[in-house]
Order: structure tokens, then sequence, then C-alpha cells
């Protein structure tokens, strides 16, 4: 087993500085990866908490009401939960160095990329831990919940606390007969990030955005610091590995963050197209599966999975399969960040992000029609009374 390359989470053992954040999580954790690399270019200041059993006890589930990481302490004593909502809050508090693009082009890309990294690259994400990597996996939970513990007992825990979450595998579609799929999808990716990244030094071109903290996340968190995929990315992508090796580092830039149509790197679209290939079908299916859920008028959380549908990955290519996942209602409610952002700009803005769509592969998203609306309170997602036609 190899050592991990980067660890930062430690048991905390004494009051955190002077209005200072405290960031509750753990280095395995994808969107721990996410606010905790984000945190570190804005230099925001932070100290980073291991999540032990403890922890969840003392601090996560009287806060949240639910087992959950990250979680973001703020200093005042308030709690923010989705790594969403941090970046929301935070950026509105310290806005520069800026992460989300002013533009509403730049602003729709961000929260469309943001989705795809947290919602879809979570498939090759989890796929490899669990069939490449979960001892190694397994070993980090039992480590992380009870750090004092012998060995033996660590790797007992862990195994016990990995069980649930490899069932997530099922839910999201990879089976036996879709892992193929799954795996070439996500060598394709490495490939064509590798290749972005020998011409520009983040997602967006010179200076990191929303884009580059998301893909951290999945990518650093899951697909380079365990041992199996980690060794694959940097014999196939080294450039990337460079890259997410060096993000939390980047001086801040001393100018904003324009982005528009005609700024968009063309190495990025063959990137946006391959994910928006499967994903896209997948999330018109979902938003019609939750109007009809919304249209109910219930009350109350909205819950996780929605029932089941039949799904194509690897649309087009030899691997093509077809394959059962759950219809998942959260991500509706990150695709309607994007959307709003549309249905509030000007006609030219929306005639700009209807064009990036088109690229993308993605113009679909733009014709799903008047929608109810979600809305998270108190760390659920809750039907909204709200509604907004969209053009």
């Amino acid at each position: 087993m190899t050592a991990t390359p980067y660890t930062s989470f430690a048991v905390a053992d004494s009051p955190p500085p002077a209005g200072a954040c405290r960031l509750l999580g753990a280095d395995v954790s994808y969107y721990t990866a996410k606010i905790d690399a984000w945190l570190a270019y804005k230099r925001i200041p932070c100290r980073r908490e291991l999540a032990t059993r403890e922890v969840f006890e003392r601090e996560i589930l009287p806060r949240v009401g639910y087992p959950v990481i990250p979680v973001l302490v703020t200093p005042d004593g308030g709690t923010l939960q989705d790594t969403t909502e941090m970046i929301d809050v935070l950026e509105a508090c310290q806005p520069s160095p800026p992460t989300v693009p002013a533009t509403p082009v730049g602003r729709f890309l961000a929260y469309l990329f943001e989705l795809y990294c947290d919602e879809w690259i979570k498939m090759p994400a989890l796929h490899c831990r669990w069939h490449y990597d979960a001892d190694f996996a397994a070993l980090e939970f039992g480590r992380n919940n009870d750090p004092a513990r012998p060995l033996a007992e660590q790797r007992a825990i862990g195994a016990k606390i990995a069980r649930r979450f490899a069932g997530w595998l099922a839910p999201l579609g990879i089976t036996a007969t879709s892992t193929a799929a799954v795996e070439a999808d996500y060598l394709d990716l490495l490939g064509l990030l590798d290749a972005h990244f020998a011409r520009q030094p983040f997602l967006l071109g010179a200076a990191p955005s929303l884009c580059d903290f998301a893909l951290y996340g999945p990518f650093h968190a899951h697909l380079l610091r365990d041992p199996a995929s980690g060794r694959i990315m940097r014999a196939r992508a080294p450039r990337v590995v460079r890259y997410l090796e060096g993000l939390r580092a980047v001086p801040p830039p001393a100018s904003d963050l324009p982005v528009d149509l005609h700024t968009v790197p063309a190495t990025l679209w063959p990137v946006l197209r391959l994910l928006s290939r499967d994903y896209v079908p997948i999330l018109v299916a979902q938003h019609h599966a939750l109007q009809a859920w919304l249209a109910q008028a219930p009350a109350g959380e909205v819950p996780r999975h929605l029932g089941t549908h039949r799904v194509v990955l690897g649309r087009g290519t030899a691997h093509e399969v077809t394959t059962d996942r759950a219809l998942f209602s959260y991500d509706s409610w990150m695709l309607q960040r994007a959307l709003d952002v549309h249905a509030g700009a000007p006609a030219a803005e929306r005639a700009s992000i209807a064009e990036l769509c088109a690229r993308a592969g993605a113009s679909p998203l733009l014709e799903l029609g008047t929608r109810k609306r979600l809305r998270r309170k108190d760390f659920r997602l809750v039907p909204d009374t709200r509604e907004r036609p969209l053009p």
C-alpha cells in the first residue's frame, strides 16, 4: 500500500484561532477536498478538524441532524453543510479573488461544470474506489473514525462503514455490466483533461474558478489519493496530476475572472461534450420525474431518490450499455441554479448561453419549460412554492 500524497485533517486538540472557521471533514472525502482546496486558495482562515466518531456525536449530528461531511462552522458559531452553499456564502463575504465569474455565460458554465463534477464524475470516482481501492478506503474510514484504536479495530470499523458507501454504486447504475463503460469514459476524460492542461493552467484559462475546485473534489480525494487509481492517473495523465498537486498553493491573481463565450478554451469543449453526452439525458429525465413528484403538492423533505429509470452509458461508443439508475433530486437543485442564471440574463447573454450549451451538447437543458422549484431548508431539500417560467 502506498503512502497518501496529501493529508490535511487532524484531531483538534486546542481551540481554533480567533476569527477562523472550522472545517470538519477528512482527506478521504470527495466534498471535503472540494471546499478544502477552495478555502486554501481564498486564503480564508480555517482550521481543518478530522471528523472522528466523537466529532460526529458532539458536533455534526447536533448541528445537522444526520451524519455527513464536510461541515463548516463559521466564526460566529453558525453551520454550513453543503459545499455549494458554503462557497455561495463565503464568496459573498470575501469576493476577492473571485472564483465564480461575474458574466452570465461564465456563471452558467461554472454552475453547470460544478454539477458535472459533484454528481456525474462521482461515477468513476466511486467505481474506482470500491472496485480497486476498497481495502485502502476502508482502513482510512476506520482510522478517521477512531484514530486512537489499534489497527485491527480500525480495519473492522472501517469495513463496516465502507459497506454503506459501497452501496451507493447500484443506485448510480454502476454494475458488473456497466463498469466497462464507466472505465472507458473515465480514461477518455483523463486524456482530454491532460490535453487541456498541456495548453491551459486551469479549466477556464489563466486563473482558478469554481470549476477547478469542483473537479479537485473527485479527482484528488478519490482518483489521485487512492493508490490504484492514483497509479493510473500518474501513468496516463501526468499534467492532470501536476495541476491537482499545485492547485491549493496557487497565488491569487491580480485581476478579475472574466469569462465569456469567446474566452472558453478550445480544449475545454471536448471535455464538456463528453460529460454532457450521457448525463444531460439523465438530467432531463430527473427533472421531469421531480416535476411529477412536486405536482402532487407534497409537504416536507424531498426524497433523495424518486424511483429508478433506464439510462444509457457510453452512448454511441463500442462500450454502450443500458442500465438501471436512481432518479436523484439533488442534481435538479444544482441544475436549477444554472438555469436561473439563464432565465435572469439579458437576451444577448441568453443567446450566448444557448450557444454554449449547443457547443457543449447540453441544449436540452434549456428546453425544460416551466418548473416547480426546490430550496434547501435546515440542510435538506424541500419544495419551493415559487414557480418561474423559463424562456
